[in-house]
């Protein structure tokens, strides 16, 4: 399951998918690389359960804060901008790591599936500053005018842009064989897929956080906001379509009326972004409109695991944000 850098630069080299593996902590802190290794397996015996529970038996998402944890980010963005997708050339990363300009100013997470300790999924949030120098978002540049820092409906220095939003292709037709997940039954192992997503979002919400973010910029494919929609998550568009590589909605978000609102239409889905809270409280006044969202059955939305395929890649080019 696990593929040393060796091992990487040999499928490279070979033309073959790489698999990215690694077991993070739930923690932020840096963690000794025996300690990586060890796979997280599910602690509940039933398959009934949702939610939080349901994530955290699944899932793994962390900070990266080392360098090889950022590696294992790269490589993860290797997989699916390069090869996946073929956003990227591979020639231009020939040590099968994805990077650009933005990541030395950026927070990056990593998920892990944790029944096989392979790390799935990554995002990166790029701040709006390096060591106190302000640096302009992706989105400004593509947005244009209307994103400029004078006139951004945001505020420039606590607002960071959600970026290289990843889930490599694979994992997508895995079969659990063996352990919790082989018990599940095809349309619970379709709910667990639904989570996917989810467990970015999650890393993005922490990763905001840590850095004192407020608001979150991101240009993204309109078929990625219908899903965000669906699932409670509603971005505000900054000025109309863009073409970029396709066609991109500029847009933004206040983190905390954008949460507030999520646990109002999908406390299941707020449940598991906010780690039932705790990275970001709910306002009372907010839950009890909630509640009254509950009793109306007004937060009973189907997503489907075709959604989150659909969705899931935001086609970024280095060479569009220069």
């Amino acid at each position: 399951m696990y593929h040393s850098r060796i091992g990487v630069e040999k499928s490279l080299g070979e033309g073959r998918n790489v698999t990215n593996a690694s077991s993070l902590s739930q923690d932020s802190s840096p963690i000794a690389p025996q300690a990586r290794q060890e796979v997280r397996q599910p602690t509940t015996q039933s398959s009934g359960f949702t939610g939080l529970e349901y994530y955290n038996s699944v899932f793994s998402s962390s900070i990266a804060d080392t360098a090889e944890d950022r590696n294992e980010c790269f490589r993860v963005r290797f997989q699916v901008y390069c090869l996946d997708n073929g956003f990227e050339d591979p020639a231009d990363n020939p040590d099968g790591l994805e990077r650009d300009g933005f990541d030395s100013h950026s927070a990056h997470s990593i998920l892990t599936h944790n029944a096989t300790g392979n790390a799935i999924g990554t995002v990166r949030l790029v701040l709006p500053d390096e060591d106190g120098e302000r640096r302009v978002l992706p989105m400004q540049r593509i947005a244009g005018a209307v994103a400029a820092d004078d006139v951004a409906p945001f505020p420039v220095w606590r607002t960071a842009e959600i970026s290289r939003f990843s889930i490599v292709k694979s994992f997508r037709h895995h079969t659990p064989d063996q352990g919790f997940e082989a018990q599940l039954s095809s349309e619970e192992w379709r709910k667990m897929l639904f989570h996917l997503p989810l467990g970015l979002i999650k890393s993005c919400v922490e990763m905001s956080v840590r850095e004192g973010m407020t608001h979150w910029a991101a240009v993204m494919e309109p078929a990625l906001l219908r899903l965000l929609t669906r699932l409670g998550i509603h971005f505000n568009p900054l000025g109309s379509l863009v073409e970029y590589h396709g066609r991109r909605q500029p847009c933004w978000v206040d983190l905390d009326a954008m949460l507030a609102r999520v646990h109002a239409e999908r406390p299941d889905v707020w449940d598991v972004i906010t780690d039932g809270g705790r990275l970001w409280p709910l306002p009372q006044a907010a839950g009890a409109e909630a509640a009254d969202l509950n009793d109306a059955g007004l937060n009973e939305v189907e997503v489907t695991v075709d959604d989150v395929i659909a969705a899931q890649a935001m086609p970024e080019r280095r060479a569009a944000m220069r």
